[in-house]
């Protein structure tokens, strides 16, 4: 996971003209662009359906990066605009790519990178992952390809086992780069740099120290136009087998032998191969009020805006340990974060006091919007006599360090131009994860309104009782 000098290479974006490209891939490129992270031999091509010229979609890409970029600069658009050129057709179809390979031959010529690697995203719709998977192997254009391919990896366990053959019969997974831009977040890997390089805390991450985890992805907007997609996906497919899961795989692995990327990988599939299937009375379905009144949503919709859900870890290490999940749309703030609540000391000599611990000990990793680390604690009060109260040890990244953090997203491009899949989800990886689902979506649990702004339904309080949902990052921590 280290970055290394970025090799000279070609980078084609399916779905050009579409959110994804605008909002996240186009500033992406140019912020590491003006960071000098690109290789000074380096080419975009975007290929969408829209009719649309090299001088279309280069100032098409110059308001993205103006709406969405971080950084407001524009001093080297003029060396960027060179590396834009755009391809308008139907990839997917017959012969589709047949244009796209003879544009590619063009581009790369003139940039003086043929022969290299190709970096293929598909920023589109799931369905036409096949589609265009199918067209590149017969091109041959899947040869020095990676392709890139954004979540759901299928909506069940069948679709992903379905979708992963139709990949393999173009690509290696080697070549294959399923992202998931959580992993590309500097707290989530710093789980890992907390555990594994601090021996205060490895030796108390287990089910003896631990009495529980939290993972909370809450979110306050709702759908934002996306309603047909979200409409056909729901918050359990789009979230909690890819986000949370992967995050949840990061808290409970067992120390990899390296950080090779199959190593670190062989022990994420190990936690989910360790996890007991869903159990849908241990499930809560929430949508909120108004959704069905959301543009392109069907008036009688039972999609899931939000979800909680306890998953059990049978192993060694976690066997007891409750794993509470909850995600959602329309929610009382944006926040995600990580959390391991430890027991209570074994024995409180505070008890008939009134200096009773108001609260257990716990570690809570920010992951946004302000990422950071905390840990929590009862200590003394200051003055006269023995009461007690709650402190916070805290970490922020924008207090520390004065550089600024790569985005998930830029992170993450870097990683699959030099080939690294070790924060990539491989292919048993998804298909283990539906795996555990599978029966939650057999027999999904009705779903509860809730109001927007509300923290998802009462139902979801219920469910992890006797402990109570918190965000620290809030002051809430009520373990």
């Amino acid at each position: 996971m280290s970055l290394k000098p970025v090799e000279p290479q070609s980078v084609v974006i399916f779905g050009a003209t579409g959110d994804l490209t605008r909002r996240k891939l186009l500033p992406a490129l140019y912020h590491l662009f003006i960071e000098d992270l690109l290789p000074a031999n380096f080419a975009i091509v975007g290929s969408a359906r829209s009719p649309m010229s090299d001088g279309q979609f280069r100032e098409h890409a110059r308001e993205a990066v103006e709406e969405f970029g971080r950084t407001k600069t524009l001093e080297k658009w003029d060396e960027f605009v060179p590396l834009l050129s755009y391809l308008a057709g139907d990839v997917t179809e017959e012969g589709g790519c047949s244009a796209l390979g003879a544009r590619l031959a063009q581009v790369e010529k003139a940039r003086g990178i043929e022969g290299q690697r190709r970096l293929l995203y598909c920023a589109t719709p799931p369905s036409v992952y096949p589609g265009i998977a199918r067209r590149l192997g017969e091109t041959g254009l899947a040869a020095r390809g990676r392709l890139v391919l954004e979540k759901p990896f299928g909506r069940d366990l069948a679709t992903a086992r379905e979708l992963n053959a139709v990949l393999h019969e173009a690509f290696d997974e080697e070549q294959i780069f399923r992202i998931d831009h959580y992993l590309g977040k500097e707290t989530v890997q710093n789980i890992l740099a907390c555990r594994f390089a601090n021996g205060m805390f490895e030796p108390i991450w287990n089910r003896r120290y631990v009495d529980n985890v939290q993972i909370t992805v809450a979110e306050e907007i709702g759908l934002e136009g996306r309603g047909a997609f979200y409409d056909s996906i729901g918050t359990i497919r789009d979230m909690v087998q890819t986000h949370l899961f992967q995050v949840l795989t990061f808290v409970a692995m067992e120390p990899p032998v390296s950080f090779d990327p199959d190593r670190l990988r062989d022990e994420k599939v190990r936690v989910l191969r360790s996890m007991l299937p869903a159990d849908p009375k241990r499930v809560v379905r929430g949508q909120y009020a108004g959704y069905r009144d959301e543009p392109d949503v069907a008036t009688d919709s039972t999609t899931e805006t939000f979800a909680a859900l306890q998953i059990e870890i049978d192993n060694w290490r976690w066997a007891g340990v409750p794993f509470n999940l909850r995600t959602g749309k329309s929610l009382g703030r944006k926040v995600t974060e990580v959390s391991l609540s430890f027991r209570h000391v074994p024995y409180n000599v505070f008890r008939g006091t009134d200096a009773e611990p108001p609260g257990r000990d716990a570690i809570a990793f920010r992951l946004q919007p302000n990422e950071g680390i905390s840990l929590l604690m009862n200590i003394k009060r200051p003055g006269l006599g023995m009461e007690l109260d709650r402190a916070e040890l805290d970490f922020d990244y924008a207090e520390t360090f004065a550089s600024p953090l790569l985005e998930a997203y830029e992170y993450l491009l870097l990683e699959v131009m030099e080939g690294d899949h070790s924060l990539f989800t491989r292919e048993d990886e998804v298909e283990r994860a539906w795996e555990v689902l599978q029966p939650l979506l057999d027999e999904p649990p009705p779903v509860i309104e809730y109001a927007p702004g509300s923290w998802g339904p009462e139902q979801a309080e219920e469910l992890i009782l006797p402990r109570h949902w918190h965000v620290t990052t809030a002051h809430e921590h009520r373990p």
